[in-house]
């Protein structure tokens, strides 16, 4: 089978902090063959395809946004000359499902959207701007004309189903993540390695959070809440894992008093996460919306408790009060009383980790949910239901 991805996946190609291209090269293993269209806008160095024996990728080098229609859909039609495409997929319900469509129209064949954040009724994701209420609509529009539809949450399924999207069509399937290199004791030669390079003391107490800097994850609200944590615990600090050192950034920082608190580690490879979970006790999500959120199942895994946003994906990983803690979006009280609590109580924080490292390897048992998404494609391919539950 021939699968055709219509991705905006950058980090595919750059392999920043992400498995991205390892999990495709085992789908693929699978499946026999999988082409993507790495729509991206061109900087000032252009993106270097890749190609394996079963994968390929290559990227649109567009000019501006609009341009990833025309381009997206000249690189499937290349691809489709190749090998003749079975099934399409699209990482989102925007653009590149417009590029889907296009495609299917062409190339008659079926097309499967994601929604890897919740979107299609978010009050938050609206406020965001004009665009974003566009884009909205839009997705509003292309999901009903999909064959399939993947969402990584239950909340977003129904969001789905209420905008018209039959519920047969609709699947909660979580992405496959290896969570075995997290829940493996990292080596303590790269444990203490972070914590010389981050002038970290081994008793310090340490709270991590990963991600890109976007609007919806929040980091001023988590920037409050370390305020109030750094007054109850003095010797507590923040590491901030991805591209974080930019000067807004370092400026709210700087508001908020967290100088001399908060440490950032740039942009890193995957392989260097486990090392920097086990440096820290506790994983701290304030993203006021989540799809899924792929570090907090990391986090889980590496054993730490997470404190999190109540958002569809913090409720689909974290198990309030079992696992970790779930409080309420943009409450920085909230979010600072639950990372205070972890860090008074460390035999707690403990007990959660070790409830959540259990927590995950069952729910996200990386063979089953690899094995969700392969069958999702084969299924809409061959034109039938594309999951065997509603879950």
């Amino acid at each position: 089978m021939h699968v055709l991805m219509i991705s905006l996946d950058t980090a595919f190609l750059t392999q920043a902090i992400t498995d991205s291209r390892s999990r495709h090269e085992r789908y693929a293993e699978l499946v026999g063959k999988i082409s993507m269209v790495v729509c991206n806008r061109r900087g000032a160095a252009p993106l270097t395809p890749y190609r394996s024996q079963r994968v390929a990728a290559i990227p649109t080098e567009s000019r501006g946004y609009l341009q990833y229609l025309s381009d997206g859909y000249r690189l499937g039609l290349r691809f489709n000359e190749e090998t003749p495409v079975d099934v399409i997929t699209t990482q989102d319900p925007f653009l590149t499902a417009l590029i889907g469509l296009r495609l299917r129209r062409r190339l008659r064949v079926p097309v499967l959207m994601q929604v890897v954040s919740p979107i299609v009724e978010n009050p938050y994701f609206a406020r965001e701007g004009a665009t974003h209420r566009a884009l909205q609509q839009l997705a509003r529009w292309t999901l009903p004309r999909a064959d399939a539809v993947r969402v990584l949450s239950e909340g977003e399924r129904q969001a789905c189903i209420r905008r018209g999207v039959r519920a047969d069509r609709v699947c909660n399937a979580p992405i496959p993540v290896d969570i075995s290199a997290f829940a493996s004791p990292a080596a303590p030669a790269d444990v203490d390695r972070w914590r010389t390079k981050l002038g970290i003391g081994a008793d310090t107490p340490v709270a991590i959070w990963v991600g890109r800097p976007e609007p919806f994850k929040d980091l001023p609200t988590l920037f409050k809440a370390f305020t109030r944590v750094h007054e109850r615990v003095p010797a507590a600090c923040l590491v901030l894992v991805g591209n974080t050192d930019l000067p807004p950034i370092r400026a709210q920082i700087a508001a908020a008093g967290l100088s001399s608190v908060v440490r950032m580690t740039g942009a890193i490879a995957h392989a260097d996460l486990p090392a920097l979970y086990q440096m820290a006790n506790l994983f701290v999500q304030p993203s006021y919306y989540e799809g899924l959120g792929l570090v907090m199942i990391e986090a889980s895994a590496a054993g730490l408790p997470v404190v999190s946003t109540s958002t569809d994906g913090g409720r689909e990983i974290v198990v309030d009060g079992e696992t970790g803690i779930l409080v309420p979006v943009r409450d920085a009280d909230a979010l600072a009383e639950g990372v205070v609590k972890m860090f008074l109580d460390p035999a707690l924080a403990r007990r959660m980790g070790e409830r959540g490292r259990q927590h995950v390897a069952r729910r996200f048992d990386h063979q089953m949910t690899t094995d969700r998404w392969v069958g999702m494609w084969r299924a809409v391919a061959a034109g039938n239901t594309p999951c065997d539950s509603p879950r």
